[in-house]
């Protein structure tokens, strides 16, 4: 395979390797076959195709013989007619390429086009960087064909790279170009000519969000395979003249095709107006003209990769993302991040070391402004203009990748509707043996060809019920209404049904779990070291009230100055941690009022000052202004860095005596910070704060002699070094009150929560405890790990907490090559041998079990950082941590994303609820997801929950899921008997060649059918959350027990009834108009004198007869007995009495059913063809069957079907298991094995020797090794 040879060229010019010419030959002869996006959620298979001229005439002709049906095939199925008109192709060769997602096995096919290679390179010869061209970029270079191969898939282009032996998507600066060459680019504007050659290749700056015309979405409704076979009954039934259904059926589809049309128009308006103001935007830009760098306005859409756009002093609106250069900008990004909070954008660093970096969106966001963000101030130097370079455009952008997500999410796991079409090709194997047994019958009574034909089909759309779609729906709509009432939005409704299979709930923290804002609780100072003192000390904690009297200047210093606070409106605007510590120093923000051009001059910096004080306050100073302290240059916060600084100049001080502050995670501020400037029980104290829940922050200092320009631009990790360690400051995070009691209800239901959030990990795993996420008994393992290093492989380490029994070590140990066993404690042993043996294991009291002493709550905590490693370094504990992880924090919003997805790789189903900042991959990502934000980043959120109510939506969200699904299983096999009990019913008739009349089928279909169907799925959720869960799959045991015990009984109550009719006395095959030449005995059977005329009503089709009509009233009411035998309430709905509407229809059903038995007049039963019975006994009879039925039926549902004693007692049977179908629960395997301590033998992926508490694993190349160990 082509891949294959790329890999092998990869390995041969590693990454330090200049660009070598590849064969032009190489894989030509090969069939194409290669990944694209490897190692990514989006890899995608590609494999070449070209057009094969005898396979393209073979589908023409069956197409033509199959009216069309074919072209409806290969609409369904668009990689069928690829397969079908092509062949596979080499590179050279292929004209069509054939796209699997590798995560879903959706298809798609796209064909090649031909670029001129001059285009296609364009990008990278404007911006030659090796590193981007062997890793990021394409690369055509090293072929000679004058044209290159390029696809488009879902709006984005991919070219083909030589280098790769891949097609890679279309690029623009973001990690292309260095930060030296946006540097260059921004001195001087594009040319014509590469303005248009950009525009040619990248297309118009816009984000389209088409809106389909209502012909063209309501043809797409249609041709969905149910509709299509709708629509083949209803013209069958018009040919059978039974026009009354067809037309209720007709309009009840039509109704629904609209309403789904509707919803998705909607969405896609709604969609389109987010984003049309963004091709409406004007913006300055620098180009070159006639060798002139000249300034002008240019629509948005215009804007190309590369050009020099010009931030106005009033802020703008953003149409691309843009590096900036030069100036500052004030940028609110609620739109993508849902924070509300205004951030200092600052420009790209100038550092010579840096220059050669790659600049990258992500790595550099602080520095980038992003598409669909407003810029509210914009700061400058005198002379010269806030600047910044086009780096991405349209769907490249952030809001682009946003847009572009929600218009082509990932199809969503829909394994009900799998189901069903899996059950519905049951149904219609059924019908095919009812269609050869009426042929076969009927041909044999000697009926004709049209009558047989006609006969045949009705049993098929009998059999398979064209109204099933939309009995199906019925209950998502009314779970839907249901969450609005209860103010929960859903834009996606087949997502409720996934919501009642949720096992496992992830919730962010801060905002979701706990309050949003941040209370300082209390500062913490330090005491430097002195000739008195050989190592600095903690002093005592100090209240936020007394910080802006009583503490030290240079912490009061770090807390009034170390911020990208800035004044809107006379308020301070900024995050809110900033505005909470510097509103404690009660110091105030003085920003000079004075133009934009000059904000950025010496003599009108920003600049701080204390608060006034009493002239009788040793504190105070002759002149107060000295105190002032002025903002030399900011270096924001990042969270890849986890710190901010800022260098200062106080008044008082010479002119180039100035201070560095510094603040961010203790962790890391403590790396910085000179050893003697550190307590000796820093990390004690750390830890008893975190442990509290307090959110910590960690302050530093140092002096730094320094001129005013050099200070702009020296380089961070010069300022962020060598500093003094000041103290650290508390801030308190207060859960909500809703919070525990939400946990509490999950818990009882035997949903595992967990927690994925960017703060600490103590602090995290503090409000985990706190909210009972982790009970106080509970034990938890701390992961840390160290990269190898070059002399010792990595190593992954697992801690106690501290807060249970054990404070033990667990440890693992690798090497790229071998097994090394670490004891813990005590004088350490090496086992060289990469397994050991079970008999060592039962020997050795030293080795114990993975369960901590058979303690089965145990959960395990990992950072963002850590996680990362394990996965690279001890992917054999990525399940283990899917499993039994409940504390994720660090991390960042990519790796939320990756555990939704390892999470449902073991078996999980997914909720994620978050608050919308940072949480939108995996929202999105996860089975449902819940957005407790209105912005922007959250349209693309499942469902969306108003902020009152918390994660109290969640268990709401939970129990409508699973009432709906229940619902859905419910009406599924009502619509499933419906169509046997119809089906047996016509075959037994069509034994005497007779059927219903058309009024009595529309009376089925029409009354009894739809009027249940529409009033059975009103159950109410239940009110309590229980931990049974319901059936998650319609081809379950239990399912196929039920409907084929339902089955059977309604089969056997219709079979006697059939031949019991035919031994009355009063019983004839003869119709009404020949009933005079019956023969009865008067004397016997009185009855006949009860035996009215009805030789005037018309019997063309033999329906007027006794069994006909004695099965249809029996028939009428076996749908009433199995809708209710099929109305499960408690756990998960309501009980059916409840259904006050479901109540009174059946009522009303039953009412209409004895009135047609016992008091319809003789005009009425002509008018539904209907043979009046003379014998009133054997009504009552028929009566007493149907209540037979309905007891047996539904004592069947309730003390067999529904009862778990007894498929606990059946699920361990063989015959459970060779019915059961088995499903992806790897978690469940994983759970059983860490509580198992007799021991295993080969399991993977988990070989974990334990010994003295010490967890051995293995850094491994190329595969993992298989283990003997004890778990």
């Amino acid at each position: 395979m082509v891949e294959s040879q790329a890999d092998s060229d990869r390995s041969h010019n590693g990454s330090d390797s200049p660009l070598l010419p590849q064969n032009d030959f190489a894989g030509i002869t090969q069939m194409f076959s290669s990944s694209i996006d490897k190692g990514t959620p989006q890899e995608l298979l590609c494999q070449g195709y070209r057009r094969n001229t005898i396979k393209t005439c073979l589908s023409f002709t069956v197409t033509l013989f199959s009216a069309g049906f074919l072209q409806l095939v290969f609409y369904w199925r668009p990689d069928w007619r690829l397969k079908c008109t092509h062949t596979k192709a080499t590179r050279k060769d292929m004209t069509a390429v054939l796209l699997t997602l590798v995560d879903t096995k959706e298809k798609f096919v796209a064909t090649i086009q031909m670029i001129p290679q001059e285009k296609a390179m364009l990008m990278v010869r404007a911006y030659p960087n090796r590193l981007s061209q062997l890793n990021n970029g394409y690369n055509t270079l090293a072929t000679q064909d004058l044209l290159v191969r390029a696809f488009i898939h879902h709006d984005t282009l991919y070219i083909w790279d030589e280098s790769l032996h891949t097609f890679c998507h279309l690029r623009s600066l973001d990690k292309r170009a260095t930060l030296e060459q946006i540097h260059q680019n921004s001195t001087a504007g594009l040319n014509e000519a590469d303005v248009k050659n950009r525009y040619d290749l990248f297309g118009p700056n816009v984000i389209t969000v088409r809106i389909p015309s209502n012909l063209y979405l309501l043809m797409s409704e249609i041709l969905n395979p149910l509709y299509v076979f709708q629509l083949f009954a209803v013209i069958f039934w018009c040919f059978d003249e039974y026009y009354i259904y067809a037309t209720a059926i007709f309009i009840i589809s039509f109704l629904s095709a609209i309403t789904s049309l509707i919803q998705v128009r909607r969405e896609r308006v709604s969609l389109h107006d987010m984003v049309k103001y963004h091709n409406d935007i004007t913006m300055k830009v620098q180009r070159q003209e006639n060798g002139e760098n000249l300034t002008k306005d240019v629509w948005g859409k215009e804007l190309v990769p590369g050009d020099v756009i010009v931030i106005p002093q009033h802020g703008a609106q953003l149409a691309c993302d843009v590096a900036l250069v030069s100036g500052t900008c004030i940028v609110n990004e609620s739109m993508l991040t849902g924070e509300s909070v205004p951030i200092t954008k600052t420009p790209l660093p100038r550092a010579e070391s840096e220059m050669q970096n790659v600049y990258s969106a992500d790595l550099h966001k602080r520095h980038t402004l992003f598409c669909g963000t407003e810029v509210l101030q914009t700061r400058f130097y005198p002379g010269e203009l806030v600047k910044g370079v086009v780096v991405r455009t349209a769907y490249h952008t952030a809001k682009g990748q946003l847009v572009h997500s929600i218009l082509y999410p990932k199809p969503v796991d829909m394994k009900l509707l799998r189901d069903a079409y899996r059950f519905i090709g049951v149904l219609f194997g059924i019908a095919v043996c009812g269609f050869i047994y009426t042929v076969v019958t009927q041909a044999l009574k000697g009926e004709t060809v049209k009558d047989i034909l006609f006969n045949a089909i009705d049993l098929i759309t009998i059999s398979v019920p064209p109204a099933l779609p939309l009995a199906m729906t019925i209950g998502i709509i009314y779970a839907q209404h249901r969450l609005k009432q209860q103010r929960i939005h859903c834009i996606s409704p087949q997502r409720i049904n996934i919501s009642g299979q949720v096992d496992v709930v992830a919730f962010d923290k801060t905002g979701t779990l706990t309050e949003d804002g941040l209370d300082v609780a209390t500062v913490v100072a330090v005491t430097p070291a002195t000739d008195g003192a050989d190592v600095a000390s903690f002093d005592s904690e100090m209240s936020p009230e007394n910080v802006a009297t009583d503490l030290n200047d240079s912490m009061l210093g770090c807390m009034a100055t170390c911020h990208t606070l800035t004044t809107i409106g006379g308020e301070l605007a900024g995050d809110p941690l900033d505005v909470k510590m510097f509103e404690a120093t009660g110091w105030e923000l003085v920003e000079p009022s004075v133009a934009d051009s000059e904000k950025y001059d010496q003599l009108h910096t920003t600049y701080v000052k204390p608060p006034k004080t009493n002239t009788g306050n040793t504190a105070c100073v002759e002149d107060p202004d000295l105190r002032n302290i002025g903002i030399t240059r900011q270096f924001p916060f990042s969270s890849s860095l986890q710190r901010a600084s800022v260098i200062v100049k106080p008044m008082s001080s010479g002119p180039r005596d100035m201070v560095v502050y510094v603040k961010g995670a203790p962790e890391t501020v403590a790396q910085m910070c000179l050893p003697t400037s550190l307590p000796s029980d820093f990390q004690k104290v750390l830890t008893k704060y975190t442990k509290q829940g307090f959110r910590m922050i960690a302050m530093a200092t140092k002096k730094l002699t320094i001129t005013w320009p050099k200070a702009q631009k020296i380089e961070r990790t010069v300022v962020e070094s060598e500093l003094t360690f000041l103290g650290l400051m508390a801030l308190q995070n207060k859960l909500k009150p809703e919070s525990t009691k939400g946990l509490q209800v999950l818990h009882a239901a035997n949903i595992r929560t967990l927690m994925v959030t960017g703060d600490n990990i103590l602090t995290s795993l503090s409000v985990a405890r706190e909210s009972r996420m982790v009970q106080p008994h509970d034990e938890v393992l701390l992961a840390s790990t160290t990269p190898p290093d070059g002399h010792q492989g990595a190593t992954l380490t697992w801690t106690s907490s501290g807060c249970a029994k054990s404070k033990k070590q667990w440890k693992s140990n690798g090497s790229s090559t071998t097994y090394k066993f670490v004891i813990g404690e005590g004088p350490g042993k090496l086992a060289n041998s990469p397994s050991i043996s079970s008999e060592e294991l039962s020997s050795d009291p030293s080795y114990v079990s993975v369960a901590m002493e058979n303690q089965e709550n145990w959960h395990l905590a990992v950072s963002g950082s850590d996680m990362e490693i394990i996965k690279t370094y001890f992917p054999e504990w990525v399940d283990v941590i899917a499993t039994k992880g409940t504390v994720f924090a660090r991390m960042s919003p990519e790796q939320k994303t990756d555990l939704m997805e390892d999470l449902e790789e073991v078996g999980y189903h997914v909720c994620m609820c978050g608050d919308g900042a940072n949480d939108c991959g995996a929202l999105k990502r996860a089975h449902t997801g819940i957005s407790l934000s209105e912005y922007e980043a959250s349209v693309a959120a499942p469902f969306t929950s108003h902020t009152e109510l918390g994660i109290g939506c969640v268990p709401t969200l939970i129990r409508e899921g699973r009432a709906a699904l229940v619902t859905s299983f419910g009406m599924f096999k009502f619509m499933a008997l419906y169509s046997i009990i119809q089906f047996c019913s016509i075959t037994l008739l069509y034994n005497d060649v007779s059927s219903f009349s058309d009024l009595q089928f529309l009376y089925v279909d029409l009354i009894i059918i739809d009027l249940v169907a529409i009033t059975m799925s009103r159950n109410h959720a239940h009110k309590h959350l229980y931990r049974k869960r319901p059936l998650s799959s319609l081809v379950s045991l239990e399912m196929l027990t039920s409907l084929m015990g339902q089955i059977v009984f309604q089969l056997a109550f219709q079979v006697a009834i059939f031949f019991w009719v035919k031994d009355q006395c009063w019983f004839t095959n003869l119709p009404p108009a020949n009933v005079a030449n019956a023969t009865y005995n008067a004397t016997t059977c009185p009855q006949v004198n009860n035996i009215p005329d009805q030789s005037q009503i018309e019997n063309d089709q033999n329906v007027v007869l006794y069994q006909t009509t004695v099965v249809f009233f029996l028939s009428c009411f076996l749908y009433l007995s199995v809708s209710v035998a099929f109305s499960r309430g408690k756990p998960f709905r309501t009980s059916f009495y409840k259904n006050y509407a479901f109540v009174v229809s059946l009522l009303f059903l039953v009412a209409c059913n004895l009135f047609l038995m016992f008091g319809a007049p003789l005009p009425l039963a002509d008018f539904m063809q209907i043979r009046v019975i003379p014998d009133t006994m054997f009504l009552i009879w028929i009566v007493v069957f149907s209540v037979g039925h309905f007891v047996v039926s539904v004592c069947f549902e309730v003390g067999f079907v529904e009862r778990p004693l007894v498929w606990e007692f059946l699920r361990g049977t063989r015959l459970y298991r060779a019915c059961q179908r088995k499903e992806n629960r790897r978690y469940v395997t994983i759970q059983r094995c860490l509580r198992d301590t007799s021991g295993h033998e080969g399991l993977t992926p988990f070989p974990f020797p334990v010994r003295d508490k010490v967890l051995v694993s293995e850094v491994f190349t190329p595969t993992p090794v298989h283990v003997k160990t004890r778990l």
